[in-house]
């Protein structure tokens, strides 16, 4: 296994103490002992989320990239025995061998993640503070600032009306909040970052007065694909606290019609949220199961996807002709963009904006 600090190769002989014999560097993982992934495999995700150390990032997004690393590694496991299996069929492979064979199929059958993820977010936690105990906080990590208790929202200015954005986006969890602003989303796009449930609070207020008053507002809902993400363009829509009859919402967030691609790295539902009569039955149904994370999409291809999805202009009005599939609502709460499907899809370093990380 090979040192992340000296790069050295050291046998595990030479690691019984668990440190480096050339550094002294404390391994924090054993692959000998059970351990999922070794020190290197960790350090490469870690480069992975941050592109190099070039965008911020946060722990979900590490263990998104692990557990998409986890699915890979039993879906190897899974064709080799089965390959082992089909050989012993067609007899190519001696008959004591058989049984091993079909019971190392089954295995890895049994644990191959067809849907949810393998890498459960308690293990990945134990994984994350061994990380730390041996090579301490990664760089471009986003650490959350612990807030007063009682913090003022800050004077509305006189003169708000000649301030504002033509463009925000809102999110579903200030997570999301924390990762646009801090690698500058908001002032290479100039538009607002808030979150639904009133994040940052310093600002928050203040800002979302500034975008009531601005008749030409897009806003695009961006969230996870729960029961309440894929209800927060509906929420903004028709809420008085929001923008209902004031704004344009373009919902660019994950839905369960784009959850395949990112199959493996789903979690199970909690069972707290009611089925709404504003999704499909199928989305119900699949929520009923299943949630997925925004953190399954790396910080940059998130960035550059969005990017993407804010650089097509929505029409300026859609009749109620043009809800075909019922992917738009249109009525007193203006026109309701659902299930645009932006950030389900590659982006392209192109997709990134003149000043991307592509």
């Amino acid at each position: 296994m090979k040192c992340t600090h000296c790069q050295v190769d050291v046998l595990y002989k030479e690691r019984a103490d668990g440190k480096c014999p050339k550094c002294k560097h404390t391994f924090a993982f054993e692959p000998r002992k059970g351990d999922k992934f070794t020190d290197g495999a960790f350090k490469a995700a870690i480069e992975r989320v941050s592109s190099r150390g070039t965008v911020k990032w946060t722990r979900d997004h590490l263990y998104y990239d692990l557990v998409k690393r986890s699915a890979k590694s039993g879906k190897v496991a899974l064709a080799l025995a089965f390959i082992a299996f089909l050989l012993t069929l067609l007899g190519f492979v001696a008959p004591p061998v058989f049984f091993p064979a079909a019971v190392f199929w089954i295995f890895a059958l049994v644990q191959i993640p067809w849907s949810v993820a393998r890498l459960t977010p308690e293990d990945f936690n134990t994984l994350w503070s061994r990380w730390l105990a041996a090579h301490g906080e990664p760089e471009a990590l986003i650490v959350r600032k612990a807030l007063p208790a009682s913090r003022p929202a800050r004077a509305l200015p006189s003169d708000i009306e000649e301030y504002s954005f033509d463009r925000a986006v809102i999110t579903d969890r200030p997570e999301t909040v924390d990762l646009l602003l801090a690698n500058n989303f908001h002032f290479e796009n100039n538009c607002a970052v808030l979150s639904i449930n009133g994040y940052p609070p310093e600002v928050f207020e203040t800002v979302r007065a500034m975008l009531k008053k601005n008749p030409k507002l897009v806003v695009y809902a961006v969230h996870d694909a729960t029961v309440e993400g894929c209800l927060l363009a509906p929420r903004l829509a028709k809420s008085p606290e929001w923008f209902q009859g004031s704004a344009r919402i373009v919902d660019v967030g994950l839905s369960p019609r784009q959850a395949k691609p990112f199959k493996g790295s789903f979690q199970h539902a909690d069972g707290s949220a009611e089925p709404s009569p504003l999704l499909s039955s199928a989305d119900n149904a699949w929520l009923a199961r299943y949630s997925l994370s925004l953190a399954v999409i790396p910080p940059e291809q998130l960035i550059k996807r969005l990017f993407r999805a804010m650089s097509v202009a929505p029409p300026a009005a859609l009749s109620s002709a043009d809800d075909s599939e019922g992917d738009v609502v249109v009525g007193t709460t203006g026109v309701l963009y659902l299930h645009d499907g932006s950030l389900s899809t590659e982006a392209s370093a192109s997709d990134g904006g003149g000043d991307s990380f592509g």
